[in-house]
């Protein structure tokens, strides 16, 4: 995969919405960002590491 080119989909988009979203084992909840660009809107997961110490995720899918 394109990190790069995935990432880059979101440049203009603006924040609409802000949440936090449980996780799994409900200890670590997930920033979740509402986006709007070019009259769609996205939403923008940021997750940590599967080991829970450092760097992890960001999963873009459509919002609800």
């Amino acid at each position: 995969m394109d990190m790069q080119k995935y990432y880059a989909q979101l440049v203009g988009a603006k924040i609409v919405g802000f949440k936090f979203e449980k996780d799994w084992d409900m200890v670590h909840p997930f920033p979740v960002f509402t986006l709007e660009i070019g009259g769609q809107k996205l939403e923008l997961t940021l997750s940590i590491d599967e080991e829970g110490n450092g760097g992890g995720f960001g999963f873009i899918g459509e919002a609800a």
